[in-house]
């Protein structure tokens, strides 16, 4: 009995060493519920999980890059540009007046945005050796203008609305609310075993831990890295997905404030700036506190210039010990 015991104190103590965000979260949630007004009520509950579905899907890409020692700042804009393109095709194209045609193709067309994006960030940092801070900082700003300018140019304004109703189940619409979070959560499987269960999985470690020596090892390095941009670039695309529908109308605006939670979700979550260690499953619990933040936060009547600092605190704070920790690892 003794030893049962002592084996279940060593499990909880070495989960919470691996995740330290754990009991962070837990202590939060516990007191959202006391101590935030209409938190733990089934409206808000809900509204927590849709919150946390598209951002987890965006997140889950991000990691994915993160873990190579990257970053892409173009998801937010593949956010922006497949939602006006999708509420486009769904409500003002010729294919407006099918939904059973025009929602499939749209949806397609949103993904097919964010491998496009995709593939041109790594062509830049593959084929043109630029930086993946500079090559995605740039797309980002390309991407958005483009996206503005389409809005623009075929509503006049920087939304599209009037799109079809069965759309919106994708977004949780009434009854449908588990829609949006099966698929999140069906990606987070689906991310946490190609990273954990497979070879692609071991070189995305491997480069992100040190690139020279994955090359003289043989690891395909500038196809990896590839492969890296357009599955973030794909999972953006199907984010953007999630976030029109749960909208319910296409925006160019749609990821302006987003690209701050993304990244303190995969920070705070436990994955390295530096590469080389975290993962999704990490990533999940970012995702939950940030939303659980941000939702506390609003409930509280807390501005948002308050939350950004308040965000940008804690990513500083996350990087500089994830710094620390995993130097550490790499020095032993």
């Amino acid at each position: 009995m003794r030893n049962t015991t002592t084996n279940l104190k060593d499990s909880i103590s070495g989960l919470f060493r691996e995740m330290p965000i754990l009991p962070l979260l837990i202590v939060s949630f516990v007191l959202a519920i006391f101590f935030v007004p209409h938190f733990f009520t089934v409206y808000n509950l809900k509204n927590y999980l849709l919150q946390s579905a598209d951002l987890l899907i965006i997140s889950c890409g991000l990691t994915f890059v993160v873990l190579n020692g990257g970053i892409d700042f173009s998801v937010t804009s593949v956010l922006a540009l497949g939602s006006v393109v999708g509420a486009y095709i769904m409500a003002l194209s010729p294919l407006a007046g099918e939904p059973a045609l025009s929602i499939p193709v749209a949806i397609l067309a949103m993904m097919g945005i964010g491998v496009v994006v995709g593939l041109v960030n790594g062509f830049s940092v593959v084929k043109l050796k630029m930086p993946s801070f500079v090559a995605t900082l740039a797309t980002q700003l390309i991407v958005l203008g483009v996206a503005v300018q389409f809005a623009s140019m075929v509503s006049e304004t920087s939304s599209i609305s009037g799109l079809p109703e069965a759309f919106f189940m994708l977004g949780g619409e009434g009854k449908y609310f588990f829609v949006p979070v099966l698929i999140a959560f069906s990606i987070w499987l689906f991310s946490n075993w190609l990273l954990n269960r497979t070879i692609f999985g071991k070189r995305v470690f491997a480069i992100g831990v040190n690139p020279i020596a994955s090359f003289i090892s043989g690891v395909p390095v500038k196809k990896t890295i590839l492969w890296l941009m357009v599955i973030c670039g794909l999972l953006a695309g199907i984010a953007s997905i999630i976030a029109t529908a749960r909208n319910q109308v296409g925006m160019a605006s749609l990821g302006d404030k987003m690209f701050l939670t993304t990244i303190a979700s995969v920070i705070v979550g436990g994955t390295s700036t530096a590469g080389g260690f975290g993962g999704v499953n990490k990533t999940l619990l970012g995702v939950l506190f940030i939303t659980l933040l941000n939702n506390t936060m609003n409930l509280l009547g807390v501005g948002w210039y308050t939350i950004m600092i308040v965000l940008g605190a804690l990513v500083v704070v996350s990087a500089m010990t994830n710094y620390v920790f995993n130097r550490g690892n790499r020095m032993e």
